[in-house]
């Protein structure tokens, strides 16, 4: 048994007495989560090609210095309206060697400052002192591990000290777990 087609999609949607295009309805709709969505059989190559794109660009290196500037960098864009935006490189410190590094780096930082910082610390106050100096603090610790790791010796800390360390571990969780002898 096959199943019926779909109805035909219509070039126009009415919402309160409005004409609202397909992509106009679209953006009006409840956020969907990405579980949510499957795409019917008829779907075309082209437009997988379309969204798979979309997800590029989300995820690029321009999105990711965008969100960065949003959300560490506000004040900053704010003082200098006028002017053309600098990057990220002069607005913040860097953390380590590696601009590349950096901006990851920076999109964790700007990840957890705006679900678990902002949340209360936007109630308290509009300025961003607070956020600026955990911004230092975490350059300089960031600084400081990147230049003890240029001083370890991988090769003896992978081949020696870990497999004994692991060892010592092992040996230490099956005396915890085997049965004591009370007498």
């Amino acid at each position: 048994m096959s199943q019926p087609p779909p109805p035909p999609r219509s070039a126009s949607l009415r919402d309160n007495g409005k004409r609202l295009h397909d992509s106009e309805a679209s953006s009006n709709a409840l956020p969907i989560k990405a579980m949510d969505i499957s795409l019917p059989p008829s779907t075309t190559s082209r437009q997988t090609e379309q969204a798979s794109k979309l997800n590029v660009d989300v995820l690029s290196d321009r999105a990711t210095a965008a969100f960065i500037r949003r959300t560490l960098c506000l004040h900053h864009a704010l003082a200098d309206r006028g002017n053309a935006q600098k990057p990220i490189e002069e607005l913040l410190p860097p953390l380590t060697s590696s601009n590349e590094v950096d901006l990851q780096l920076y999109a964790l930082l700007a990840i957890i400052v705006k679900d678990y910082v902002y949340t209360w610390y936007a109630k308290i106050t509009p300025d961003h002192v607070f956020i600026d100096e955990v911004i230092q603090i975490v350059a300089h610790c960031t600084r400081a591990l990147e230049q003890r790791l240029r001083n370890v010796d991988l090769e003896a800390l992978l081949l020696d000290e870990i497999p004994s360390l692991l060892d010592a571990h092992l040996t230490g969780e099956k005396q915890a777990l085997a049965p004591s002898l009370l007498l």
